[in-house]
């Protein structure tokens, strides 16, 4: 793309916010030359994905959009919210390291890369939960290979000090994060909490 876009540079904040995203919800597609950036939310989450559009409201290029998609197989109506950005190369360089073909994996690096409360916030607003019978954390990492899950461990334990375990969830392995752990888990990522995730982090005495 000969324009101005292919000198546009993430900045700090973009890059965490990326980081944390990529964990959880968003993907980077090949389209044309470039990646192009596409995230989408449920119905429910639309003011955490018009959020997201403003953080990187530089990059895209529609507006959110609202889609209905039927499952042929079930008939089940998925009503979400989505946005695209442009593809440019400066997503290229995050592509290669958070995929393997079409498949999404941890780097090796992510220790470097997962350094951020900002970072850590948004991968839990995406992909995390509190259990409903107790104030224990979950991460749905359940797409990832349980070596990767490893990776994730360590860097949580190394960058922000937060004991974890790996549970198995029916066939699928994810990251827990003990009652012990919760207070300081949540005291890390509360100040970048959007005002509609506050939920995931109400804690019961």
């Amino acid at each position: 793309m000969g324009s101005y876009r292919s000198f546009m540079q993430l900045s700090c904040k973009q890059k965490e916010i990326l980081i944390g995203t990529l964990l959880g919800d968003a993907h980077l597609e090949k389209n044309g030359n470039h990646t192009r950036l596409r995230i989408s939310h449920t119905e429910s989450q639309e003011n955490y994905l018009r959020w997201k559009h403003l953080k990187f409201n530089n990059f895209a290029c529609e507006n959110p959009r609202f889609v209905e998609e039927t499952d042929k197989r079930t008939k089940k109506v998925y009503k979400s919210w989505h946005f695209s950005t442009y593809s440019i190369d400066v997503f290229d360089f995050y592509r290669k390291l958070f995929y393997k073909g079409k498949i999404k994996i941890i780097p090796n690096n992510i220790t470097e890369l997962l350094n951020s409360p900002l970072s850590l916030a948004i991968w839990y607003m995406d992909n995390g939960y509190k259990r409903n019978d107790c104030n224990a954390l979950r991460l749905s990492t359940d797409s990832f290979q349980l070596n990767e899950q490893k990776l994730l461990q360590k860097c949580l334990k190394d960058n922000f000090g937060i004991e974890n375990k790996l549970h198995k969830k029916r066939e699928k392995w994810n990251i827990y994060i003990p009652n012990s752990e919760t207070v300081k888990f949540c005291r890390i990522v509360e100040p970048y909490i959007v005002p509609e995730m506050k939920y995931k982090i109400s804690l019961t005495p």
